[in-house]
């Protein structure tokens, strides 16, 4: 019997190609982790944020699209990006004709004529000098991220920068002169469920399933037994398995794994994360913002995403409804995440209705969710603390599977393909 922890994406593909030999163990309610979804009064909302299904593997995108069957149609990318009052389309230097004109100016100079282009950069800030220039660098992108990752860009690493395409010229000297470009093409259009939010997609795979999911089972200890694995529940129940696979955030895993490798709780330590805020808001009336996310690096405003969730599926709001959510970076002890709840609820709705994307007396729906694992984030030393988290870990036949498990910021798609992978590697093995 293989025992799997955690019934997010990971876990869930994972047991669905895997033999009925398998359970699952979560400690919800309900299957769907960072994919879950909120039904409540009409409105749906993915819980951790906004997923979208799309992928550069065409094998795993159509797995996860057949998996889904009627329940699932494609939406287009309509993305932009809040600046000095007015919106411009994402990514921002696929539309520099929208900023105002010295902004342009300097924007498209510091790309086309840029001193520091031949560097080799060692953190994030100095790849976007390297790669953007100053202009969009310090008006765009080193703002943004110093906001979404809550960290100093000087003190990020380049684990990540894989994931950002860098534009032709060619297609920054036309957004500089209003001659429509797009960026980012392998997600310009998207797959999302009809109905049920992205949790469906888990549920759809749930489906799938030959074995056995339990929900409402925390874990209270995993401790290893000879050569297999005993995991104890909170419930006083005692399970046993001859292979085990951890899709829960590490820091947790490692709380309840009393002989744990000592060089892996060193390695977690040194790991840092970001926690997550969302701040849920339903409304009576439809404005027809035709966006599905916009983007805000202005320090002053206290999210950094906004999601309409209408513009994802039409049956995620009540029928004239309309929905906002609003995603807030945080950490213990930054004065964010002391916020109690009213309080992040009154300044977003302030700030929603100052930018113009919220009527308060249209507002029927509020809702705070946090989340304490919401972004892994990787500073100068990730590389070498997440080697020598995972080696450990492996030497150990434990094995470790999704975002906050592996400690990889990756998304549904990638969540699956590495599930298909294991899951091939386990057949093998027997």
């Amino acid at each position: 019997m293989i025992g799997i922890l955690g019934g997010g994406i990971s876990g869930i593909s994972l047991a669905a190609h895997l033999d009925k030999n398998v359970e699952v163990l979560e400690k919800r309610a309900r299957i769907g982790g960072l994919c879950g979804s909120i039904i409540d009064q009409g409105f749906t909302f993915d819980a951790a944020g906004p997923h979208i299904m799309f992928s550069k593997n065409k094998e795993v995108l159509n797995l996860m699209v057949r998996a889904l069957g009627d329940n699932v149609h494609q939406r287009r990318r309509e993305n932009r990006i809040w600046f000095k009052g007015r919106l411009v389309k994402y990514p921002f230097e696929n539309d520099l004709a929208s900023l105002p004109p010295e902004d342009n100016f300097e924007c498209l100079y510091g790309y086309v004529i840029n001193p520091r282009a031949n560097e080799k950069p060692t953190n994030l800030a100095q790849w976007s000098y390297v790669t953007f220039g100053k202009g969009i660098s310090e008006k765009y992108f080193i703002p943004y991220n110093r906001k979404i990752w809550n960290y100093d860009p000087e003190k990020l690493g380049l684990d990540f920068v894989s994931r950002i395409p860098k534009p032709p010229m060619e297609d920054v000297l036309k957004s500089a002169i209003g001659i429509p470009t797009e960026g980012y093409l392998h997600q310009l259009y998207f797959y999302y469920p009809n109905e049920g939010g992205y949790e469906a997609v888990v549920h759809a795979f749930g489906k799938q399933v030959r074995g056995a999911i339990r929900t409402s089972c925390p874990v209270a200890e995993v401790a290893r037994s000879g050569k297999k694995w005993s995991v104890r529940t909170t419930n006083g129940e005692s399970r046993t398995y001859a292979a085990l696979v951890s899709t829960i955030p590490i820091h947790e895993l490692l709380g309840i794994w009393r002989d744990a490798p000592s060089e892996a709780r060193q390695a977690a330590s040194r790991l840092r994360y970001n926690a997550l805020i969302n701040v849920l808001i339903g409304c009576r009336n439809d404005p027809g913002f035709p966006y599905t996310a916009i983007y805000i690096p202005d320090p002053d405003i206290l999210f950094h995403r906004l999601s309409f969730p209408q513009n994802f599926s039409e049956r995620n709001v009540p029928t004239g409804g309309s929905a906002i959510m609003a995603e807030i970076t945080a950490n213990e002890g930054d004065g964010i995440w002391e916020m109690d709840d009213q309080a992040v609820l009154a300044r977003t709705i302030d700030e929603l209705e100052r930018i113009g994307f919220v009527k308060r007396d249209e507002i029927s729906y509020r809702r705070v969710i946090r989340f304490q694992y919401g972004y892994p984030v990787y500073d100068l030393d990730y590389s070498r603390n997440v080697k020598a988290l995972r080696d450990s870990v492996a030497a150990t036949g434990l094995r470790l599977l999704g975002r906050f498990a592996q400690f990889d910021y990756i998304n549904s798609d990638v969540c699956v393909e590495r599930a298909i992978a294991l899951s091939k590697t386990m057949k093998d093995e027997r």
